[in-house]
């Protein structure tokens, strides 16, 4: 997966530009060999924001649609990332765990199909489960960031994403317990 791709609707796009989060964090993204990596919908809401790094309008723009509308596994995804992004830990919390649901959901939807639909849903499970093991090693859970991981691992083994945030996670220390708003 390519940052500026085209790609299919629903496949989520990788966040490339490192995990340059405001404050300390942004300072840590840019001296460490292997930065964290997010995933987003970039046809999804608040995605074109995300992809061009303007987090708090993405914000905005997922806040103002008021719900997840007819894609919510993008909605939440999307959500988390901005979550993340912008430090707001707990409800990306909430956001990250809805879009482990909906990309379950999704791929539990899409039946016993093989080819590139069974593969397209394990993808989109295994970004949400990425982006939910970011968020567990910014709150401090390296177990849990490494059970996400270990999934998202199971579900796309090849996927590019996925080894950045296995090598990221290697090489960051972990972080202090960080308290969200």
């Amino acid at each position: 997966m390519r940052p500026h791709s085209r790609t299919h609707r629903a496949l989520p796009l990788a966040l490339y530009a490192g995990f340059a989060l405001a404050g300390s964090a942004a300072a840590l993204a840019g001296t460490q060999p292997h930065p964290f990596v997010l995933t987003a919908y970039g046809a999804g809401p608040g995605g074109r924001d995300l992809l061009a790094g303007r987090y708090p309008a993405a914000l905005r723009r997922l806040r103002a649609r008021g719900g997840a509308g007819p894609d919510p596994k993008a909605f939440s995804a999307n959500s988390c990332v901005a979550f993340e992004m912008t430090q707001h830990l707990r409800a990306a919390q909430s956001a990250c765990d809805a879009a482990v649901l909906a990309a379950d959901r999704a791929r539990l939807d899409a039946g016993p199909r093989s080819g590139s639909s069974r593969i397209s849903a394990n993808r989109a499970l295994a970004a949400a489960y990425a982006d939910r093991a970011v968020l567990g090693w910014l709150r401090g859970d390296r177990h849990g960031a490494r059970a996400d991981l270990a999934r998202a691992q199971a579900l796309a083994p090849q996927a590019e994403f996925v080894r950045r945030n296995i090598a990221a996670l290697k090489s960051h220390p972990l972080r202090a317990q960080a308290h969200g708003s």
